[in-house]
């Protein structure tokens, strides 16, 4: 019986390989809504399990002349299928973590942007104040804060009192 069906398999095999659309036709019809079925039952997504059964039909059409089957046609599509379904999932996946990734890195330049156009408003606002200041005032804050000197350095240049 193994025989036969390996048999079977070498033969439909070959008419596979030589392009005949009857028998491929044939073979479609008999794996498609099983290896469908499989494959839905790894993703509960019955339109996407439908496209993934299409593919893999399609890469054993276009790569009919280079497969070499040690086991059955039929175990043949179904790793077929699991390995690619699962390639699926893997590539959802790291697309989904991208796209998590990438969203958080937007948020964090939207925020970036954000404070920094705060931080220019604050700088306006603390530029006028400071030009409000009376002249001695102006000037002791300058040295002090853009110029960090000390309250003494300021003191000896200014000729000026420390207050306390």
């Amino acid at each position: 019986m193994k025989e036969e069906n390996q048999a079977n398999n070498e033969n439909l095999l070959k008419r596979i390989k030589a392009g005949d659309r009857e028998t491929w036709a044939e073979f479609v019809k008999n794996y498609y809504e099983p290896i469908k079925g499989f494959i839905n039952r790894m993703l509960q997504q019955p339109s996407l399990s439908e496209e993934l059964a299409q593919d893999v039909f399609a890469n054993f059409w276009y790569k009919r002349n280079e497969i070499d089957i040690q086991t059955s046609l039929k175990a043949y599509l179904y790793r077929t299928a699991r390995n690619l379904t699962l390639n699926f999932i893997k590539r959802k996946k790291l697309e989904t973590d991208y796209a998590q990734s990438l969203g958080k890195v937007l948020e964090y330049k939207q925020n970036n942007t954000e404070e920094s156009i705060q931080f220019t408003e604050l700088q306006i606002i603390l530029n006028k104040e400071i030009e409000n200041l009376p002249e001695e005032c102006r000037e002791i804050f300058k040295l002090s804060r853009y110029e960090e000197l000390s309250y003494k350095e300021i003191a000896e240049m200014l000729d000026v009192p420390i207050r306390r």
